[in-house]
């Protein structure tokens, strides 16, 4: 019951960069409804923009996308010596290997998730890093 009241009571603002429409969409409406403020960003370039324009909880950011792709976006905050201040969670349908992503983290990235993304997981991720 107690870890029902926290995660009810943690209500975060939320960046979901993802060129996918219906990925952000999804998102979104379950993130609401869970109480969260959602930002769109459909491209790595705007997502970039709204990290360093606004203050985020949490932010989902998609690798694979054309052009300025998440691994950009990360390696740009990395340049700029802000990654560490950011809780990034990073997802792809792309492959990439165990060591890759293990690798992003080491870096500075919060977690990782796999599409097809799995919601529960990802809400339960979303509780567990903000108490961090």
């Amino acid at each position: 019951m107690k870890k029902t009241q926290k995660e009810e009571s943690k209500k975060m603002k939320i960046l979901i960069v993802d060129d996918n429409e219906q990925i952000t969409k999804m998102l979104t409406t379950f993130l609401e409804l869970k109480g969260h403020q959602c930002t769109i960003a459909n491209d790595g370039n705007e997502g970039l923009s709204q990290i360093k324009e606004n203050i985020y909880d949490v932010i989902l950011l998609d690798l694979a996308m054309p052009e300025f792709d998440g691994y950009s976006v990360i390696k740009n905050l990395e340049d700029s010596n802000t990654l560490k201040d950011h809780k990034i969670i990073v997802f792809t349908a792309s492959t990439i290997t165990q060591d890759e992503l293990e690798n992003l983290v080491k870096r500075g990235v919060t977690a990782y998730l796999l599409k097809p993304i799995d919601i529960d997981l990802l809400h339960s991720k979303l509780v567990e890093i903000a108490d961090l």
